[in-house]
C-alpha cells in the first residue's frame, strides 16, 4: 500500500496515473489533509496488526498540518520510522528541499507542469518499492 498525503486533486490523480502507466501492483490510499495522517501513525503506533504502508508520498504544503510535521511524526514512529517518504512539492526552492532532507526524506520530486515529467515520479516510486538504485 501506499499512502499518498496530498491535497491537490489533480496531483493525486497524475500520482494514480504514473503508478498506473508503470505497472506498479500497489493499491493507493490518497489523505488529503494533515491531521488524518498523524492520527493515522499513532493506530498504527498502537496495533501491531495495523496495516502500514510500504512507501509515503508526501506533499510539504498541506492544509491543518505541514507536510513537515507529519514527515516528522513519520521519522518518529514507533513502526514506521523506517518507512520510506518520497516529499513531493510544486517549490523548488532550496529551502523546501532543506526541509524535505533535513527530518529524512529519502527522496525529494519537484512537481514539474507538464504530464510527461510528471509520469516519472512512477519511477521513482517503482525504485524505491523494490530498493532499486536511482538511475
Amino acid at each position: 500500500m501506499i499512502a499518498l498525503i496530498e491535497d491537490n486533486p489533480a496531483d493525486a490523480f497524475l500520482v494514480q496515473e504514473a503508478i498506473t502507466n508503470h505497472h506498479i501492483s500497489a493499491s493507493l490510499v490518497v489523505i488529503r489533509d494533515g491531521e488524518k495522517p498523524i492520527r493515522a501513525i499513532a493506530g498504527v503506533d498502537a496495533d501491531d496488526s495495523a496495516v502500514r504502508p510500504n512507501l509515503f508520498l508526501l506533499d510539504l504544503n498541506l492544509p491543518t498540518r505541514t507536510g513537515e510535521e507529519v514527515l516528522a511524526r513519520i521519522r518518529n514512529s514507533r513502526r514506521l520510522s523506517t518507512t520510506p517518504v518520497i516529499v513531493m512539492t510544486s517549490s523548488g526552492s532550496p529551502k523546501d528541499r532543506a526541509t524535505a532532507e533535513s527530518p529524512g526524506a529519502s527522496r525529494f520530486f519537484c512537481k514539474p507542469s507538464d504530464y510527461d515529467s510528471f509520469m516519472q515520479v512512477g519511477e521513482v516510486i517503482e525504485e524505491m518499492l523494490t530498493g532499486a538504485e536511482p538511475s
